[in-house]
C-alpha cells in the first residue's frame, strides 16, 4: 500500500513539474533552453521567500498546487489540439539519451563528500524535518549562515518525490543538467549539428574539472559556474527582448547569490555581461553580425534601457541582501565559521602576520602548480584559445571576439583569485588558512567558469564563420565546396567523439565510486546505524560516543562525528579513537549508547558494553 502512495505522490510530483515548465514555456513565450533553469530558479527563489518569513512548508505546498494547475491545462491544451510538440532532433535525442543514463546512474549513487554531512546534505534534512529554515538554537546546523538557494529546491523535490540520497542527488543534478541545456541555447542555427558536437564536447570536457566536486555530492562548487554560463546564455539569445531578459536575469542571478556566499561573485560577473548585453543589439549587416550601440533613440529607449538595467541590479541582488538581513536579525550574535576567523585573526593581528608570507607563498605555488587541474586546464583552454583566434584571422581572415573572451576571463580568473587570498589570510580559521583548506575545489569552480564561457565564445564564432548560410535547399548543400563539407564531417566526429569518451569516463568513475562506497565511512555509518528520520522535527536527544580509527585524519577533523551527527540524527556525539576500560567507565557515566564503527579502536580484553557481550561493530547501550 506505501508502496504504490510513493508512486502516486511521484507521478503527481511530475505532473505538477511538468505543468510550471509548460506555464513558463507557453505562456511566458521562453525558449525551451531556458524553461528548465528559469523554473529551478523560480522554485527556489518562492520557497527562499517562504522560508524567511516562517512558511517554507507553505510555499511548497502552493508551488506544488499551481504545478498541478498547469498541468491540468496541459491536458486541456493536448486535448483541444493547441500543443505542438517539438520536432525529432539529432541533438535533442543524444542530449535525452544521455540525461537518461545520468538519472539512472544518480538515483543509485549515495553522498560520500565530507561536506556533505557538515552542512549541504544536513541542512536538507533539516528543512525536510523541521520545515523551516535553521534558527538561531539549531544546534545540528553548524554553519547556519550559509545560503539554502539549492537546499531549498532539494527540499522541494524530496519533499514530494522522496527522502532517499538518491531523490537529493537528482533533485541536485537536475539543476546542473538544466543548465547545460540552457547553455546550448546559444546555437542559433539548430541544424548545424558541429556546434552541438563541439560545445557538447567543451561541456563534457569540464568533468575534468569536476573530479574534486563530483556529482554524487550535494556541493555547488560545480553549479554555481554553469549558473553563470546560463545567465550568460540567456544575455546573449535575449538580448533583443530586453523586457524579458529583464524578467529571466532577475529570476536567474538573484537564485545564484543565495546559492553560496561566493554565489554574489559569478552574479555578479554574469550580470556584468547582461547589463552590456541591455546597451548593445545585433544586427545583420552585409550578411554578417555586426554589434551597434544604441544609446540614441525614439520613445524613451534610453530610459528604458537604464530602467531595466536598475532592475535587474536590484532584483539580482534583492535575495542575497535579504538573506544578509535575516542573519543580522533572525540569527542575530550567530558568528559563522569565517566571521569567527577575521575575528580571531583581528583578535591576534601579529601572530596572523607572522603566517601571511608562508600562506602566500603556499598560495601562489599551489596557484601556478603544473600538477593541479585547475592549472592544466589554464593553460591548456589559453593556448587553445590563442590558436583559434590566430587561425581565423590569418586562414579565415576573420576577426573572432574569442580574443575578448579570453582577456575578460583572464580579468575575472584573477580577481578571483585574489578574493581567495584575502579569505585565506583574513576570514579563514587559521588552521584552515594555514593548509589552504578546499584550495583545489575553489580554483576548479572557477576554471569551469573559464573553461565554459571560451567554449561558449567559440562556438558563437565558429556559428559566424561557415562561408555559405543554410537556406531552403537544406544543410546538406551548405558548403563552399566537397572538401569543406568532408572536413566538416571529420569534425563533427572527432568532437563526437571526444565528448562521448569525457562522459563515458565520468560514469566509470562514478560506478567505481558507488561500487566502493560500502567500504567508505559514511557506508559503513549507515549499515550500522541506518539514516534515522523522527516526525515532528525532533531529534534524537540520547547521548553517543563513537568509536572509530583516526584513518586520514577522519576523526581528528571532525568528519566521522558530522556524518553520525548526520545518521543518528543527534546533536550529542562524541567521537574517540580508542575504546579502553577507562573509556567505557566514563561512557557508562555519561553516555547512553556506543557505536563502535572500527572493532580495531577497541582494547583487546574487552568483552561486554554495558551488559551486552561485546560482538564487533554495532551500537551498544551502556545502560543495558
Amino acid at each position: 500500500m506505501q508502496y504504490m502512495e510513493d508512486i502516486g505522490k511521484t507521478f503527481l510530483f511530475l505532473l505538477s513539474l511538468w505543468g510550471i515548465l509548460f506555464a513558463v514555456s507557453y505562456f511566458g513565450k521562453v525558449r525551451i533552453w531556458f524553461v528548465p533553469v528559469t523554473c529551478a530558479a523560480g522554485i527556489s527563489l518562492v520557497l527562499f521567500w517562504g522560508g524567511l518569513s516562517d512558511r517554507l512548508a507553505l510555499a511548497a505546498d502552493l508551488v506544488f498546487l499551481a504545478g498541478l494547475a498547469g498541468g491540468g491545462v496541459f491536458i486541456y491544451c493536448v486535448l483541444k489540439g493547441r500543443i505542438r510538440f517539438p520536432v525529432w532532433s539529432l541533438f535533442g535525442a543524444c542530449f535525452g539519451a544521455g540525461v537518461a543514463v545520468f538519472t539512472i546512474l544518480i538515483v543509485n549513487l549515495r553522498l560520500l563528500h565530507y561536506d556533505n554531512f557538515s552542512h549541504w546534505a544536513l541542512v536538507v534534512k533539516y528543512l525536510l524535518t523541521e520545515g523551516s529554515f535553521p534558527g538561531g538554537d539549531a544546534a545540528l546546523i553548524p554553519f547556519r549562515d550559509y545560503p539554502p538557494g539549492s537546499s531549498v529546491f532539494i527540499y522541494y523535490v524530496c519533499r514530494f518525490a522522496g527522502r532517499s540520497q538518491g531523490v537529493m542527488l537528482l533533485a541536485q543534478n537536475s539543476m546542473i543538467i538544466s543548465c547545460f541545456f540552457a547553455v546550448f541555447g546559444i546555437v542559433k542555427e539548430r541544424r548545424r549539428f558541429l556546434l552541438y558536437s563541439f560545445l557538447a564536447m567543451g561541456c563534457a570536457f569540464l568533468s575534468y574539472l569536476n573530479l574534486t566536486i563530483r556529482i554524487n555530492n550535494l556541493l555547488v562548487d560545480f553549479l554555481l559556474p554553469l549558473l553563470a554560463m546560463a545567465s550568460v546564455a540567456e544575455a546573449y539569445r535575449c538580448r533583443d527582448e530586453k523586457g524579458k531578459l529583464c524578467i529571466l536575469e532577475i529570476i536567474l542571478l538573484g537564485f545564484t547569490g543565495i546559492v553560496k556566499g561566493t554565489g554574489m561573485f559569478f552574479a555578479g560577473t554574469a550580470g556584468l555581461f547582461v547589463l552590456w548585453s541591455m546597451l548593445h543589439t545585433e544586427k545583420p549587416h552585409g550578411g554578417k553580425p555586426r554589434t551597434e550601440k544604441l544609446y540614441t533613440g525614439k520613445n524613451g529607449r534610453i530610459f528604458k534601457r537604464f530602467l531595466y538595467s536598475c532592475l535587474i541590479v536590484i532584483g539580482g541582488a534583492l535575495p542575497f541582501l535579504a538573506w544578509r538581513y535575516h542573519l543580522r536579525t533572525d540569527l542575530a550574535g550567530f558568528q559563522g565559521k569565517f566571521e569567527i576567523g577575521a575575528a580571531t585573526a583581528a583578535e591576534f593581528k601579529p601572530a596572523a602576520e607572522i603566517f601571511h608570507e608562508s600562506i602566500v607563498q603556499d598560495f601562489l605555488r599551489a596557484a601556478f602548480d603544473p600538477s593541479t587541474r585547475a592549472f592544466q586546464v589554464f593553460a591548456l583552454c589559453s593556448l587553445a584559445a590563442v590558436a583559434a583566434v590566430l587561425c581565423a584571422r590569418l586562414r579565415l581572415k576573420r576577426r573572432w571576439r574569442l580574443g575578448r573572451v579570453l582577456l575578460s576571463g583572464y580579468i575575472i580568473t584573477a580577481v578571483y583569485y585574489a578574493g581567495m587570498l584575502y579569505m585565506y589570510l583574513y576570514t579563514m580559521p587559521e588552521d584552515e588558512a594555514l593548509r589552504l583548506a578546499g584550495f583545489d575545489r575553489y580554483a576548479c569552480s572557477i576554471m569551469v567558469f573559464f573553461a565554459g564561457v571560451l567554449f561558449m565564445g567559440a562556438t558563437a564564432d565558429i556559428e559566424n564563420s561557415f562561408a555559405v548560410d543554410i537556406d531552403e535547399r537544406g544543410a546538406y548543400r551548405a558548403y563552399s565546396s566537397p572538401g569543406a563539407k568532408r572536413r566538416y564531417q571529420y569534425a563533427v566526429l572527432v568532437t563526437f567523439l571526444l565528448g562521448v569518451n569525457f562522459l563515458y569516463s565520468e560514469i566509470n568513475g562514478l560506478i567505481s565510486i558507488r561500487q566502493d562506497w560500502d567500504a567508505s565511512l559514511p557506508g559503513q555509518a549507515e549499515q550500522i546505524i541506518g539514516d534515522r528520520w523522527y516526525e515532528k522535527g525532533e531529534a534524537d536527544k540520547r547521548r553517543y560516543l563513537v568509536a572509530a580509527s583516526d584513518e586520514n585524519g577522519q576523526v581528528s577533523d571532525g568528519e566521522v562525528r558530522y556524518v553520525c551527527r548526520y545518521y543518528l540524527w543527534a546533536e550529542d556525539v562524541e567521537v574517540t579513537d580508542r575504546l579502553d576500560e577507562k573509556t567505557l567507565e566514563e561512557a557508562q557515566e555519561n553516555y547512553d549508547y556506543i557505536v563502535v564503527l572500527d572493532s580495531g579502536t577497541v582494547q583487546e580484553g574487552i568483552t561486554e558494553i554495558g551488559d551486552t557481550r561485546y560482538s564487533g561493530s554495532g551500537i551498544y547501550s551502556t545502560k543495558g
